[in-house]
């Protein structure tokens, strides 16, 4: 009996392009996120709107308790909030030292050093604190009016969730430039304390650090990008990685839905993910792809899945 539809090795060839193409861009992408050790997804999920960016925020880490100290401290003036914030950085780094310290075995000139590393640091911190200030004052003001308008009940309003949702994206921006500013001051600080350290001292290993939330998700995000592209360029396994793939693209236009105002732009992540839906209807894996092969040894040579049923015309 004739199959009812059938397709044409022009569009078998494009099919199997088009697999690759999409392979390549996530395989790419999975490459940079690797090689980068600076990379995190936290920008990217600090920065999600939407019905879902709870969630999403959810998986972000609290920087020496910003969030607690300096969103959720309503019971504390905007000075108390800031100088708990600064007090609780200020404590965490002597911790760091004093834990560096014992892990490496430093000796009585290195421990000086690193005592003045830190108080070096501290000055600094100081220092971005008073230049801040006022913006940091006035931004805790903003958040704790943003919040005590969320709970009014016209809050559900189209009006009013709009301009929610706009000051919630202008607050977090400003929060995240703030985090990355001492986030760097920080790294150096880290890096100024492992200079330290001589060869003998560094086989004791890095220093183990708490894995939180943020740490997951980078990594899955990352070997899951990586993973989905090397599989799609292979033609292995295809069907899935493509179901996984537009799983994690419909992800990422969750974070920014393009039909949301004031959302980054993800029309072509939308696109992307209907094809990869479209390729995982076929058997573009066997079309020039491992999977080919996978079907020959499940199924054998006489069964007749994965053959490509193209037209004459």
């Amino acid at each position: 009996m004739p199959h009812r539809f059938s397709i044409g090795i022009a569009t078998v060839v494009m099919l199997v392009v088009l697999r690759v193409n999409v392979g390549w861009h996530f395989f790419s992408e999975g490459v940079k996120h690797y090689a980068d050790p600076q990379w995190t997804s936290e920008p990217v999920l600090r920065g999600a709107k939407g019905p879902l960016a709870p969630m999403f925020h959810a998986y972000l880490p609290d920087f020496h308790g910003f969030e607690k100290l300096l969103h959720d401290g309503k019971a504390q003036s905007e000075a108390r909030s800031l100088e708990s914030w600064n007090d609780a950085i200020r404590q965490d780094w002597d911790l760091y030292r004093r834990q560096f310290s014992e892990h490496f075995g430093l000796n009585e000139a290195q421990q000086k050093r690193a005592e003045e590393i830190l108080h070096q640091y501290q000055s600094k911190l100081a220092d971005w604190a008073a230049e801040s200030h006022d913006a940091l004052a006035t931004h805790i003001h903003q958040w704790q009016r943003k919040e005590t308008t969320r709970e009014k009940p016209d809050s559900g309003l189209p009006f009013q969730k709009k301009r929610l949702a706009e000051k919630q994206s202008m607050l977090a921006g400003e929060a995240g430039g703030w985090l990355a500013e001492l986030k760097g001051l920080e790294r150096n600080y880290d890096t100024a304390l492992d200079a330290l350290v001589d060869d003998l001292q560094r086989r004791q290993g890095p220093l183990p650090h708490h894995i939180n939330s943020i740490d997951i998700v980078d990594d899955v995000m990352t070997y899951a990008i990586l993973g989905i592209g090397v599989l799609l360029l292979l033609g292995l396994f295809t069907r899935l990685a493509c179901l996984a793939g537009a799983l994690f693209l419909l992800s990422v236009v969750m974070m920014q839905p393009f039909w949301v105002s004031e959302t980054q732009p993800t029309f072509n992540q939308y696109v992307e993910m209907f094809a990869l839906l479209t390729l995982a209807t076929t058997r573009v894996g066997r079309w020039g792809g491992l999977d080919f092969f996978l079907a020959k040894l499940i199924w054998g040579s006489s069964s007749t899945k994965g053959k490509i049923d193209v037209s004459k015309s």
